[in-house]
């Protein structure tokens, strides 16, 4: 969730953004347009498996997207209060309160 965070707040200051960007799962980058909207196009790229990126045109996402964001990121940390532990090297699970 913190790097989606990051990401918005990168879109927000009109920056490029990358979310999943693990390198293990498909990832997105966003980029915003030349005028400093937001991005009228995305890239996921599928590195660990096919290696494939499809580059995906949008419409110009509405002046409140970003917000609309915030909004969505805050309830899902509110009703979705996990915690990521790492069970061994490299293999992690989510556990609701860090609870076993």
């Amino acid at each position: 969730m913190e790097d989606w965070e990051d990401a918005l707040a990168a879109l927000e200051s009109g920056r490029s953004a990358g979310w999943l960007m693990s390198g293990r799962t498909p990832s997105m980058r966003f980029e915003p347009d030349e005028s400093g909207g937001l991005g009228l196009w995305v890239s996921a790229h599928d590195g660990p498996s096919s290696g494939v990126t499809v580059t995906v045109p949008l419409s110009a996402p509405s002046p409140k997207w970003i917000t609309e964001q915030r909004d969505m990121l805050a309830l899902a940390r509110e009703v979705y209060t996990l915690e990521v532990v790492e069970t061994s090297t490299g293999a992690y699970e989510w556990r609701r309160g860090g609870s076993v």
